[in-house]
């Protein structure tokens, strides 16, 4: 009986309520970002419609693709896989190398008079949690600094919580950046649902489950 209560309350469980409140919770908006595709001349894009012979209304016909869309969605995530391929090798280059090192150091510099996070807010109890939270938790003076590096070198960066209901995260994991999408538009009655799939993991996560960098 009590295995069957902690599988209930269990975060990772769809039928947990902890689960649903969070997964209601955070399926805010999304971030608009362009499409990887051609762009089309706009130009040429009114000039198809200027077929007068009945040969030019068949090309017109001939020339729809339905499945252009997925077509796109396709390339674009070939092209990404390339380029991280592409970026795995261009690191063997001591000046990249270097450079995504100091850009990562610019972003998580810290001194005697300035921490590398600071917490800003006049409720105390949030201060004390958040500042266990990062600094006990994550232990962002160690970790903060590979994960900018990775999101330099990418442009990507994927981090799963491991969260408990009662003690919230518990710990983090760092998941390839190659191997995690977007899905995005999935449920067609919430266009703001989002979740992650690691596809060699052959796993899905909730949006409040991963950290987008």
């Amino acid at each position: 009986m009590n295995n069957r209560h902690i599988r209930k309350n269990n975060p990772r469980n769809a039928t947990s309520e902890l689960f649903k409140r969070l997964t209601r919770l955070l399926s805010g908006p999304i971030v608009d970002r362009r499409r990887e595709a051609p762009r089309k001349n706009k130009r040429r894009q009114l000039d198809k419609y200027k077929f007068t012979s009945a040969s030019g209304q068949q090309f017109k016909k001939s020339s729809y693709n339905p499945y252009e869309v997925l077509q796109l969605d396709f390339m674009a995530t070939q092209s990404r896989l390339d380029r991280y391929v592409d970026f795995d090798q261009m690191e063997y280059t001591p000046e990249i190398a270097s450079a995504l090192d100091i850009y990562a150091d610019e972003m998580t510099t810290s001194n005697a008079f300035h921490s590398m996070l600071r917490i800003k807010t006049h409720n105390e109890e949030i201060k004390g949690v958040l500042s266990t939270l990062y600094n006990d938790v994550l232990n962002i003076e160690f970790s903060l600094f590979g994960w900018c590096r990775t999101m330099c070198k990418y442009g990507d960066f994927f981090l799963y919580l491991d969260l408990d209901e009662k003690s919230g995260i518990k710990n983090t994991i760092a998941l390839p950046v190659g191997e995690v999408e977007r899905l995005e538009g999935e449920d067609k009655t919430n266009p703001n649902y989002l979740q992650f799939q690691w596809n060699s993991g052959a796993m899905t996560f909730e949006n409040w489950q991963v950290s987008h960098f």
